[in-house]
């Protein structure tokens, strides 16, 4: 069985989270991944660990870990993979492979593009 665990920094403030669970539940929504979760890397339960750990508790032999991140710091260069490494040792019949932060995609600068334009829309009326 599939899995897709979403891997966010997460806010100790709670309603900050709000937007990645409406993602995931568009995502669950989708039905490509018979497991859909997210695991926080800090502030927020289950961190990323528990989250790979419930993924196999749930059945998944195959885990998609996929940054949502916007840029290649630390936590995509050296947190998460360790965080993944470790979990592959905990469950060595499961094949944990990490996905590419969000961050590089062309899709961002145009969504940046669609905010400036909004923004400068709002500016102009006031």
């Amino acid at each position: 069985m599939k899995a897709l665990l979403i891997m966010a920094h997460g806010s100790p403030r709670p309603e900050a989270n709000d937007d990645i669970r409406r993602i995931a539940d568009v995502l669950r929504a989708r039905g490509t991944h018979a497991v859909v979760t997210i695991g926080y890397l800090d502030c927020n339960d289950p961190d990323i660990a528990a989250a790979v750990d419930e993924c196999v508790a749930a059945g998944a032999t195959e885990i998609a870990a996929v940054p949502y991140f916007l840029h290649s710091g630390k936590h995509m260069l050296r947190d998460l993979p360790e965080i993944l490494e470790a979990a592959a040792v905990r469950h060595p019949g499961v094949k944990i492979a990490m996905g590419d932060y969000i961050g590089q995609e062309p899709q961002i600068a145009a969504l940046l593009l669609d905010r400036v334009q909004a923004a400068m829309g709002r500016a102009s009326s006031e």
